[in-house]
């Protein structure tokens, strides 16, 4: 391969990029992002609509069920991310829900075809609690929304107990981000139901106290988590349950806040304290960002952004970041993300606003020395012990100078690291597919911490180079879609490969950069793929996520190749 002239393209991509990334740049110095539309969400919100007043949202309406129509894809079926590949039975049930109830006779075309398409892949078994047992989250809510559409009989749900209210809170924490949803649709349960009276009793002894919980975390403009599905979750159960009109009402306009123009809704308005942070983090392979005036505004914007009171309703203390404001929930991999990007925007180990994260994360920690997002020691799908937050965590803790002995936080989380890596030397992440995210992670975790030549480093190193597809893309293989190689994981690995101390010269990584400056577009940035995870049939895509890891990975490139025997310079 021409090495000076890949060069040459990759300085000219990069220029592109990060004029495209400043382009974005709002003027108090953040970043937000697109979030993939998502037909669960754009299901919910029409269905929270049309319950709400079909007449005055009349073209609310109609514009997200022409979504919902113009997204089914051909197969019939719905994705979980705009009209992505591949269609997914449980989004599909909820695109047939909302057609069914709200436009029944001009979608009778689609509705068919997403029955079709439903019986065809063993529907009925593979969504969560149309047979047999299910879990108690929201992942299970689609049995639900049929019964309140009449897809399905009524008093044929998955229970969603509002009585965990009488539970202790740090036994009812452990439900984590589900619990939104879980009181919402189990008031509407207690009131609507066949209970047995001594349930019947105690639903209506939890009820006021799920209902204050819900105005606790909510936020100022009516979300809950940032999150038009959980707001739609909790209009239609309190809708139909006849209580709470104050927590309708702050989550119905949450809804119209957040609609798209076209129609849709997002899983999640956007995670832009995250992209924010990212962004910094790209920029700073090509320029000193503390002293950039560019990012002075990024730097008071980030500080601001900061949880500096407590968090009662899950129990956790003040001085963690969430991924978006205003109701978006402090959790740990912001947390540790925005952390590292103040040290890179200058900020010191006495600021009062470091003093205050570092400490919300030792507080955080697990008892097995992990970290999961919200709650301790919880095991859920979305909230468990994560090796990437982790790692996050780790990195960040490290940057200001937190011993890594033993017994020590940062050596507790190493060992924790050290026994969960696969025999191939991969490790996963909760919140992206499958392992490339998870052991990049791992690889600069054990660089950051001056131990890039232990066996655990060098069994990650190998396993990323192992996984390069012919294409120079990551990954080879994949066990969740979608097809083929992705910016965002090709990013991860490069870079990792390369904090590693891997030849910049060498054949991987060339191919791996060469692979980048291929799929950079005409607007200097990359399509984003499928690779955000909520569960296994929840993911989404995210662009500034796309292009700031892709940037990233050019950027340090450039770098080492601008250094002595690195050529060219």
């Amino acid at each position: 391969m021409d090495v000076e002239h890949l060069h040459t393209r990759a300085k000219k991509a990069a220029e592109s990029a990060i004029t495209h990334l400043y382009d974005r740049q709002r003027e108090d110095g953040s970043w937000v992002d697109r979030l993939s539309s998502s037909t669960i969400a754009t299901a919910l919100g029409a269905l929270s609509l049309y319950r709400a007043d079909r007449h005055a949202y009349a073209d609310r309406i109609a514009a997200a069920v022409r979504w919902l129509r113009t997204h089914q894809r051909e197969d019939g079926g719905w994705s979980m991310a705009d009209a992505e590949a591949p269609s997914s039975p449980g989004m599909t049930a909820f695109g047939l829900a909302a057609l069914h109830e709200i436009d029944r006779e001009d979608s009778r075309g689609a509705i068919a075809r997403a029955h079709t398409f439903i019986d065809e892949n063993d529907g009925m078994n593979v969504i969560p609690g149309l047979r047999g047992e299910a879990p108690k989250t929201w992942p299970a809510a689609l049995p639900t929304i049929w019964g309140l559409v009449g897809l399905r009989d009524f008093q044929q749900q998955p229970d969603q107990p509002v009585e965990i209210m009488l539970l202790p809170a740090n036994l009812r924490n452990k439900v984590s981000i589900a619990l939104p949803a879980i009181l919402g649709l189990g008031i509407m349960q207690a009131r609507t139901m066949n209970r047995s009276l001594p349930r019947k009793l105690l639903g209506r002894i939890a009820e006021p106290m799920a209902l204050n919980w819900l105005r606790d975390v909510a936020g100022t403009n009516g979300g809950i988590e940032e999150c038009p599905m959980i707001a739609g979750f909790v209009y239609l159960g309190l809708k139909k349950a006849g209580v709470g009109v104050d927590v309708q009402l702050s989550s119905l306009a949450y809804l119209l806040e957040t609609q798209r123009e076209d129609g849709s809704w997002a899983i999640d308005r956007d995670l832009e304290i995250s992209v924010t942070a990212y962004s910094i983090m790209a920029l700073a392979e090509f320029e000193d960002v503390a002293a950039q005036p560019l990012l002075k505004g990024t730097r008071e914007w980030l500080l601001r952004s900061q949880w500096n009171k407590p968090f009662p309703s899950l129990g956790m203390p003040a001085g963690g970041w969430s991924w978006a404001l205003p109701s978006g929930w402090p959790e740990s991999e912001d947390t540790a993300v925005v952390l590292g990007v103040l040290a890179d925007l200058g900020v010191p180990r006495n600021h009062p606003a470091v003093r205050l994260g570092i400490g919300w994360l030792r507080k955080q920690q697990n008892t097995d020395g992990s970290w999961s997002e919200w709650v301790r020691n919880t095991h859920i799908m979305n909230d468990r012990p994560c090796a990437g937050v982790t790692s996050h965590v780790v990195m960040a803790l490290k940057r200001y100078g937190e011993p890594d002995t033993p017994g020590s936080p940062v050596g507790r989380a190493l060992a924790y690291l050290r026994a969960h890596q696969k025999d191939d030397g991969s490790i996963e992440s909760i919140w992206f597919r499958d392992n490339t995210h998870g052991t990049s992670r791992l690889l600069e975790t054990f660089v950051d911490t001056g131990q890039g030549a232990d066996p655990v480093a060098r069994a990650a190193r190998q396993w990323l180079l192992d996984n390069q597809a012919d294409d120079g893309g990551w990954p080879r293989h994949h066990e969740l879609p979608p097809e083929g190689r992705t910016a965002e994981e090709t990013g991860w690995a490069i870079f990792a490969l390369l904090k590693a101390g891997e030849d910049p010269r060498s054949p991987a990584i060339l191919r791996g950069i060469d692979w980048l400056l291929r799929h950079q577009d005409d607007e200097g940035t990359w399509r984003p793929s499928v690779v955000g995870l909520y569960f296994d049939d929840l993911c989404y895509t995210d662009d500034l996520i796309a292009h700031t890891f892709t940037l990233r990975a050019i950027g340090r490139w450039l770098k080492l190749m601008a250094v002595p025997g690195g050529e060219p310079q």
